[in-house]
């Protein structure tokens, strides 16, 4: 459940096995920083962080050359 009335914007940095996520509100305080799985379980539990946190208006993502989304089963 979002925080009522809280604005939240997203940074993440993708690596070759986690996501850093950084969380501020949008007065720029630092709310939180966390890693993630690159999972699909992973990229929802970011989400449900992120929402949790207020309402979300931006993610910005720095891609870092290497993947940045799971890999299917089989591939």
């Amino acid at each position: 459940m979002s925080a009522p009335g809280i604005a939240v914007i997203g940074g993440v940095d993708t690596h070759t096995d986690i996501h850093q996520a950084a969380l501020n509100d949008s007065v720029g305080r630092h709310l939180d920083t966390q890693s993630f799985e690159m999972t699909s379980a992973g990229y929802g539990q970011l989400l449900a962080r992120l929402r949790a946190q207020g309402d979300v208006i931006a993610i910005g993502m720095e891609g870092t050359g290497g993947p940045t989304a799971p890999s299917s089963p089989g591939s």
